[in-house]
């Protein structure tokens, strides 16, 4: 039962395995879990190899699985076979299990010992899963910008540390290139935070796109983002990333009818030639990036003038 418990599984897969490993000594047509999350419960349902997955957000009378739950009692019935149990982990009910069998008109003494047998690894498997799960929730929240699910701040100074460290050991290249989105203040203005949100979720996708093996891209905050490219170590290299990014986040984001536009003013670094330290680099790309917007600006007024 050790492989039911690799925490790389989902909890999907775990159940999975369970189900198949009963029905390989139990007739076994549907099996079901349900499990507490926090104030809301899970339920799991297997119907002949397909498995779905949905949130309850009580536990209604109606639910099959209840009395057992609310009463911690075993409960068989007959035509079509059904045994369903509650799930424990030492004195604490986390749940209940059912097993059905269209085929059998009941389960007998031996089907009813092998199913009691597995709740016990149904509950602590399942629950181990769940709470790696919560887990794997909370270290995603912390480390991720909730609207675009880009990496945030935090994370992308621990990305350019890790990248800065190969630099040092292998003679690596790369560049930092910091980016702001023009205009954007102007879309939120007219249009609502709705329509920019949506501005910032399609400038997220469209940077991912762009991003190679080993790339990383982040949301800084606002309507900053900044990548991490690995293998650039000329300028040269820089601006025609630089470009290639600044072409697909000033297309078109068609939101509700209108299409929304923005600008972006992108500046880089390259490591190790304008440092090797995570502030040196934000700063200068910081700084170039500000000197593309005002280039940008002037370049601007000078057509509107003529």
């Amino acid at each position: 039962m050790s492989t039911l418990l690799v925490e790389d599984i989902t909890l999907e897969a775990v159940f999975a395995s369970l189900a198949d490993l009963l029905a390989t000594f139990v007739e076994a047509t549907e099996v079901v879990a349900i499990l507490r999350e926090g104030s809301s419960w899970l339920r799991l349902t297997w119907v002949e190899g397909a498995l779905r997955r949905s949130v309850l957000a009580r536990l209604s009378p109606a639910e099959p699985l209840a009395s057992v739950v609310r009463d911690g009692i075993a409960r068989e019935t007959h035509e079509p076979a059904a045994m369903a149990m509650p799930l424990r982990i030492g004195d604490e009910a986390v749940g209940g299990f059912a097993v059905r069998s269209g085929a059998l008109r009941s389960y007998d003494e031996a089907d009813a010992a092998v199913i009691e047998s597995l709740g016990p690894y149904v509950a602590v498997a399942l629950r181990q899963r769940m709470l790696r799960e919560q887990i794997d929730r909370e270290r995603f929240r912390a480390d991720h910008d909730p609207l675009t699910s880009l990496p945030n701040r935090a994370a992308f100074a621990g990305a350019l540390t890790r990248a800065l460290a190969r630099v040092r050991r292998s003679g690596d290249r790369l560049a930092v290139l910091f980016i702001d989105l023009d205009a954007f203040k102007a879309i939120n203005d007219r249009f609502g935070h709705e329509a920019g949100d949506a501005v910032l979720r399609g400038a997220a996708r469209r940077l991912l796109r762009r991003l190679r093996a080993g790339d990383s891209v982040a949301r800084l905050g606002g309507d900053e983002f900044a990548t991490v490219l690995r293998g650039v170590g000329s300028e040269e290299d820089a601006r025609a990333l630089a470009e290639d990014l600044r072409g697909a986040l000033e297309r078109p984001i068609t939101w509700h009818g209108n299409r929304l536009r923005v600008g972006a003013s992108i500046g880089w670094a390259i490591a190790p030639r304008d440092g090797s330290e995570i502030a040196a680099l934000l700063r200068r790309s910081d700084h170039r990036m500000y000197r593309d917007k005002r280039a940008r600006r002037e370049r601007l007024s000078r057509l509107l003038v003529k």
